[in-house]
């Protein structure tokens, strides 16, 4: 899971086809981009998210920005369209004001860790599946916090936030 930053290209109307593809031009020049969908530029920092925008802006093209998650490829998500995207280069992302990503910390007492798993499954969109690195992790809807943690009290299971972290 990689932190990356979306900002769409807004294009004006009246503008000359030429205009908008010497932006695009000037982008390739200047603008390490990662990936795109569309009209969404995908870059990998801050600094090269402050260059599209300076870009964008003097163009009068910027258009709104976004937090971006890029997950695995392996990663199952039931409804991606209500939480993200699968981009021009088959690379899958989720918006990160959206969601919460979690993992089970240790196993206290295994039939506590299954029901609370169970009762947290009725609320995940979507599964990272584990790898040498972290154990399979679950994305939930970012309000239902609250309710996960809620139900890892009552199961007395730790919960480890992969994103949001506080």
């Amino acid at each position: 899971m990689r932190h990356m930053y979306g900002i769409e290209l807004n294009i004006p109307a009246g503008k000359l086809p030429g205009f908008y593809a010497q932006v695009i031009h000037k982008i390739g020049d200047h603008v390490n981009v990662f990936d795109r969908d569309k009209l969404l530029f995908i870059i990998e920092n801050q600094t090269e998210q402050e260059k599209l925008e300076t870009i964008l802006e003097k163009s009068n093209m910027l258009g709104d920005a976004f937090s971006l998650l890029l997950l695995p490829s392996a990663t199952t998500i039931d409804q991606l369209d209500d939480i993200g995207f699968v981009s021009q280069n088959e690379h899958l992302y989720v918006y990160a004001d959206q969601i919460a990503i979690v993992t089970l910390g240790a196993p206290s007492q295994s039939e506590d860790q299954w029901a609370a798993m169970e009762q947290l499954r009725e609320h995940v969109l979507g599964v990272i599946p584990e790898n040498t690195q972290q154990p399979e992790a679950y994305l939930i809807d970012q309000s239902l916090i609250p309710l996960a943690e809620g139900i890892a009290k009552a199961y007395q299971v730790k919960l480890l936030w992969l994103h949001p972290t506080n």
